[in-house]
């Protein structure tokens, strides 16, 4: 066998422990498991969420939008309680979403604040307007939230305190067909984790003095028996100890599931750079990770399709990128379907380039031989 077949035999076995390097770090799930992480709280009514964790309810069947209508306000309680603010991201304690994330209506936390609105500007860029409730997860304790928005606005109150109140900004239920999710976004990865003792929603808004009394029953029960009393749509005890619904004791028609395997509504596959851009050591680790990574692999590629001459070493370029283009689009789509990880265009764009300084590099470097 000659010096250029061993090469090409070596160039070849190169290729294919980078292409396994790439497809292994590519698709690992980060610590993600497809089970659904909520489980029942043994000494109170409750429910408690972990990482990756839901529980969800239709609420198409019944048109919520028929029962709160638009000339109508709303109001919901919740009460909860966070782990110690860890997480960098935005994540969802309540979401009502209808198909459309600009429609969304959510309850979230980012690090120790609780976020109210309507859509998908988790960052503020578009300005959208929001309550922000500062710190209030600054200490790990449950609280007992409430929220009533109408054509008055929208107020927010904290253990039957006015904390917030926004004469600009009125809450809307998405569309008529939304599906009501706790823990968790549409999309299975924006888990919140904490604890959530009851939710209860009324069509119609609470008078201050009724969150008040609220509370006051909230803090010696501590559970929603006082929510019976006002005709709620929807009412949520948490006291069933087991079992994979919570049972709806408002109009009785919407259990909430808490299945034992996770459920993704939607998957998100190929978002564009600015849908979620944070300029943060998160984003430029990414950044550089997806540009340096397949550097090694273009320049070895390059080298293998010269070294095989013909066609191939005529077009060695051409054929690195697009092959390398191919293998991070497989990679993109199909952690698309990994709640763990993202799949996004830019990450596809700089896995192309890097693959395109490799295979330049190689050319130039033995165009200089």
């Amino acid at each position: 066998m000659s010096w250029k077949q061993h090469f090409l035999k070596l160039l070849l076995g190169l290729s294919f422990v980078i292409l396994f390097g790439i497809l292994f770090f590519g698709l690992r799930p980060k610590g993600y498991h497809s089970s659904n992480n909520v489980t029942w709280i043994a000494d109170r009514p409750g429910i408690r969420f972990g990482s990756y964790g839901m529980a969800y309810t239709d609420l198409s069947d019944n048109g919520i939008k028929r029962n709160i209508p638009e000339s109508a306000g709303f109001t919901i309680e919740i009460a909860i309680k966070p782990e110690p603010h860890r997480q960098k991201g935005f994540d969802l304690i309540l979401v009502l979403h209808a198909g459309r994330d600009r429609n969304q209506l959510l309850i979230g936390q980012y690090g120790a604040s609780l976020i109210i609105m309507n859509g998908n500007d988790y960052g503020n860029r578009r300005k959208t307007k929001r309550i922000v409730l500062n710190r209030v997860f600054q200490s790990s304790k449950e609280i007992l939230l409430s929220i009533t928005t109408g054509e008055e606005g929208t107020n927010a109150y904290i253990d039957g305190r006015l904390i917030k109140r926004k004469k600009d900004l009125r809450l809307e239920i998405p569309s008529t067909h939304p599906v009501l999710i706790l823990g968790n976004s549409v999309y299975g990865n924006n888990f919140w984790r904490g604890d959530i003792y009851g939710l209860v929603f009324y069509d119609y808004v609470l008078k201050p003095e009724r969150v008040k009394l609220h509370f006051d029953y909230w803090s010696v029960a501590r559970n929603f028996s006082f929510a019976n009393q006002g005709g709620p749509f929807l009412l949520y005890f948490f006291d069933e100890k087991k079992g994979v619904r919570a049972l709806d004791h408002g109009n009785g028609n919407h259990a909430l599931k808490i299945p034992k395997r996770r459920h993704v509504f939607k998957r998100r596959l190929l978002s564009l750079p600015w849908v979620e851009f944070k300029l943060n050591k998160s984003f430029i680790e990414d950044f550089v990770v997806n540009l340096l990574g397949f550097i090694p692999f273009g320049f070895i590629l390059s080298a293998t399709f010269i070294q095989f001459g013909g066609i191939l070493k005529k077009r060695a370029i051409l054929t690195t990128v697009v092959l390398c283009f191919i293998i991070s689009l497989i990679i993109e789509v199909a952690q698309g379907w990994i709640p763990s990880r993202s799949s996004q265009i830019l990450d596809l764009i700089l896995n192309t380039s890097g693959a395109l300084i490799g295979a330049t590099g190689y050319v130039k470097l033995i165009a200089h031989r």
